[in-house]
């Protein structure tokens, strides 16, 4: 388990069965909800599935789509101990309707909603966000398996 005082990498939380290859055109909605149903069994213990979806629409729908075209669905949760996260990369892209940009890449992330993770939730947005350029996008949507798309993560932070 990582203790709230260590720095937290993408790579540590990010697991190869949760990074998935979406295809087509989804909606941003469907995006979330995947991700959400697809996150679940490492949180089933502690929340159920519907108030998890839940906690992620509420949040989700303040979030925007970052002109990299990257996407962050996040929520922070107090019936968690550790950071989780799954990847959704979508080669074809989606249009997202409020902003216009194609968005290829979408990272669920969940944090406890403690104060000691606080800091390391933001540092974490931040770190994701300058990780998640065009050039990376393109590069792990070339890609075919989540081991492959890890690695990269793991390379590149």
């Amino acid at each position: 388990m990582i203790r709230p005082s260590e720095e937290v990498t993408l790579y540590s939380i990010l697991q190869n069965d949760y990074v998935f290859f979406l295809k087509g055109k989804p909606a941003r909605e469907e995006v979330v909800k995947f991700l959400s149903d697809g996150l679940y069994p490492q949180v089933k213990k502690e929340i159920s599935a519907r108030a998890l979806y839940g906690k992620i629409a509420e949040v989700e729908a303040l979030n925007n789509v970052l002109e990299t075209g990257f996407f962050i669905p996040h929520a922070k949760l107090a019936e968690i101990n550790k950071f989780h996260a799954a990847l959704a990369v979508i080669p074809e892209g989606f249009s997202d309707l409020k902003s216009g940009i194609i968005v290829k890449a979408a990272l669920l992330l969940l944090t406890p909603n403690k104060p000691l993770f606080f800091q390391q939730h933001l540092n974490m947005l931040s770190k994701v966000s300058r990780l998640f350029q065009p050039a990376f996008i393109d590069s792990i949507t070339a890609m075919k398996d989540g081991r492959a798309v890890r690695e990269a993560v793991r390379k590149a932070e």
